[in-house]
């Protein structure tokens, strides 16, 4: 093609300056075929070299006198800020891989900008990379262009597919990477945000929907073919890498941090955990997950932003120890007291008490409470949860009989039944013998079970407490798998809509649709629904709105000791 004129629509490039510097002409030509509405430019780093097509599209401070493209998106004042920092990022990636070696052919980044007539744009940056033989990039070909409405469209499909709610399409690209050297070990890098929701609350959740973005786009700019990544639910991101050290792990999360920690004025805090497991390992979502417990112990303290999940093993060995030694004397000394957290009937213009929830605390002798999630877990292992139910079903029968002696108005408070102990002990025949002795209405005496995978024998003993007259409440429903096949086949009366499973589905159009129908299909089926951890005045109008009445959280009130329920019935009833 010699140093002819190249005309490519209503752009131009000057053949000669790009043979000049790039070997194949063949090459610019394969790029150009599919994508003829595009602007390129091209730089060769080794002589510092760049040049940009002739276009009526970029502003002014986007064609500057050495036409260093990427440089110029990073001095300009033609984007926001937020959007310089993804075009920064872009920048340091491909100077970083000038004295490193990349494993990527190609980097590409979304930009809104501001046309030279005017309009705004969602941009496409791609950055084809050309590399020595030691995997240290010497030049690259560029393009930008507009976005096609069909592309905007997939781009949100894709993006809407790859997480959690539908983690089969990220879970099948794990095993295949894994596959590729079963014998290799792999990290699991999971992380997000700390206080979020306290920066959806006062940014505004438009603004949050852009850190999530921003922080997406980063991803794409930084992994390569070897480090798969994600979003998983809300701001929960993942990546999928090999390992070969600690060090080296530690280095790209810096690197990673050092890019995202920031969106504009605002300071991010993340917390990453890290799971380390054998490459010939299935258990992807399992590897997942314990990342995400190492990423929830990290968020416990300040000190350290990144959480190994075999050293938060050792923790719990360790944690595990301390309270199986002396559970019995806490037993024994009552340190375990009922705290309630009332259910309220709400109308938008007014709450009222109509029941409980029974909750355990452990208040040791040195008057510190400590988590259920730190002891609960140890017990509904080791056993020890059976006794621990038992004594928290007889002190609510305790305080029902003491309300009904002193003539206070009784409401129905629901207990916990572990799964664990269901199918070994007789569960039915020891609150019947409870009710009995404390004379109580079996009706002010409900069961609240955990939804989980069923067989037959839970399904039989759950028919039994049920032909034994109790109320039964299915606990976290839409937690687990077999939500739809336990309502089908067990004689639930109440559902109880899980928080994380509300809180997700709140955040989008689809998620609130699936909301207004499992309220509709409840009380289709004749059951009552009463949704959990309701954090703000929105989220009850909305429930309130599309059927749900009965909520509780801490909108309406935190888990309280009992003596300060009471006051606030009496406070009601005044």
């Amino acid at each position: 093609m010699g140093t002819e004129h190249v005309k490519l629509g209503k752009y131009s490039l000057l053949g000669e300056d790009i043979i000049m510097a790039f070997e194949s002409w063949r090459e610019i030509n394969r790029i150009r075929k599919n994508h003829r509405d595009a602007i390129y430019f091209y730089a060769n780093l080794q002589d510092r070299f760049y040049t940009i097509e002739e276009n009526d599209i970029l502003p002014d401070e986007l064609n500057p006198d050495d036409k260093n493209l990427l440089k110029a998106f990073c001095d300009c004042t033609c984007i926001e800020e937020t959007e310089k920092n993804k075009m920064c990022n872009l920048y340091r990636q491909i100077e970083q891989g000038t004295k490193e070696p990349i494993k990527m052919d190609d980097l590409e980044t979304w930009v809104h900008l501001e046309t030279r007539s005017g309009k705004k744009a969602l941009m496409a940056v791609l950055c084809y990379l050309e590399k020595d033989e030691k995997g240290l990039i010497r030049e690259y070909v560029g393009m930008i262009r507009i976005m096609r409405k069909q592309e905007l469209e997939n781009r949100e499909i894709v993006t809407s597919f790859s997480n959690d709610k539908n983690p089969a399409f990220f879970l099948r690209k794990i095993a295949r990477f894994q596959a590729e050297h079963p014998e290799r070990e792999y990290a699991y890098i999971q992380f997000d945000v700390r206080r979020f929701k306290y920066i959806n609350e006062k940014y505004g959740s438009d603004t949050g929907d852009d850190i999530l973005r921003y922080i997406y786009d980063t991803l794409d700019v930084m992994c390569d073919e070897e480090h798969l990544h994600c979003r998983l639910s809300a701001d929960v991101f993942q990546i999928v890498t090999y390992y070969n050290s600690r060090e080296e792990i530690m280095e790209f999360i810096d690197k990673l941090d050092e890019k995202i920690r920031r969106y504009g004025d605002i300071k991010l805090s993340i917390t990453y955990g890290v799971n380390i497991v054998p490459g010939s390992s299935t258990a992807y979502r399992k590897h997942g997950d314990e990342a995400g417990l190492a990423r929830a112990e990290g968020k416990q303290t300040i000190l350290n932003k990144v959480v190994f999940y075999e050293d938060t093993l050792m923790n719990h060995v360790k944690q595990t120890g301390a309270i199986e030694e002396v559970e019995e004397e806490a037993l024994r000394r009552e340190e375990f007291q009922v705290y309630l957290q009332p259910k309220y009937q709400y109308d938008r213009s007014h709450a009222k008490i109509v029941g409980a929830e029974a909750l355990v605390r452990w208040i040791d002798a040195n008057g510190k409470c400590k988590s259920p999630m730190e002891f609960i877990p140890v017990f509904e292992a080791n056993g020890f949860i059976y006794k621990l139910d038992c004594f928290m079903w007889e002190m609510v029968c305790k305080v029902i009989r003491r309300w009904l002696d002193t003539g206070r108005q009784p409401l129905p408070i629901s207990v916990n039944v572990s799964r664990t102990y269901l199918q070994k002990e007789d569960v039915a025949g020891y609150i019947k013998n409870l009710i009995d002795k404390y004379q109580i209405p079996m009706e002010l005496f409900q069961l609240e079970i955990t939804e989980t995978t069923e067989n037959a024998e839970s399904l039989s003993y759950i028919n039994s407490l049920k032909q034994a007259g109790f109320t039964l409440l299915m606990d976290d429903f839409g937690s687990g798998y077999s939500s739809l096949c336990m309502l089908k086949n067990t004689p639930f009366d109440v559902l109880k809509m899980d928080r994380q499973f509300l809180d997700e589905c709140l955040d989008s159009k689809q998620g609130k649709t699936i909301i207004s129908h499992v309220i509709s299909m409840s009380n289709d089926l004749g059951l009552s629904i009463i949704a959990e951890g309701v954090e703000n005045r929105g989220t009850a109008d909305f429930l309130y709105d599309n059927g749900c009445s009965v909520s509780q959280g801490f909108y309406f009130s935190k888990p309280v000791p009992i003596l300060e329920f009471e006051h606030m019935l009496d406070e009601q009833q005044r």
